[in-house]
């Protein structure tokens, strides 16, 4: 203690839920202005839902160490695709608009998501897969990807793993696409 004021430890676990609950657009009531000079056409508080999707993965977020959180939205252009790749960190998605197929690299089986749905994407090399844009309008994704800090994307490619997948994936694009 400093002149009287308490000490304030910052739980990295409650900073990390706090960062994500924001990215995620959770809903909490504003509270009265601290300051004096906001005006009263301005909330002192305001949240606005980009996306929202329903998933019944089960799913845990365990971290060891630091992790940066990443918000993104992203487009994935009809015809095109992510290309093979894994994720290095955990991610959740919600499907904003369009259809959104994912192709599982182990064993080339195919999921379809559209609006209002959300995915999570397992992590680690043994989890290789592929999303694609079969449709005809873009398909729009909302992100929240919680990486190690060293991590310098997302994801990673990987090697075709040997499916069959048609020709509705000829405009693969860069793994930072999803």
């Amino acid at each position: 203690m400093s002149r009287g004021h308490p000490v304030v430890k910052k739980s990295r676990l409650v900073t990390a839920g706090a960062v994500a609950a924001v990215a995620l657009g959770a809903g909490f009531a504003p509270q009265a202005a601290a300051r004096a000079d906001v005006t009263s056409d301005v909330p002192p508080v305001s949240s606005v839902t980009l996306s929202q999707g329903v998933t019944s993965a089960p799913f845990e977020i365990k971290a060891k160490g630091d992790r940066k959180v990443l918000y993104r939205k992203a487009v994935v252009q009809p015809g095109a695709s992510t290309g093979w790749h894994y994720h290095v960190g955990e991610e959740i998605a919600a499907i904003n608009s369009g259809t959104f197929t994912r192709i599982d690299g182990s064993d080339c089986s195919v999921k379809e998501y559209g609006p209002g749905e959300s995915l999570v994407e397992p992590v680690g090399p043994n989890t290789v897969h592929m999303g694609v844009n079969r449709g005809t309008e873009p398909v729009e994704l909302y992100v929240v990807d919680i990486i190690p800090t060293t991590a310098t994307a997302p994801s990673t490619a990987a090697p075709d793993p040997g499916c069959d997948i048609g020709p509705a994936t000829s405009k693969n694009t860069s793994t930072e696409a999803k």
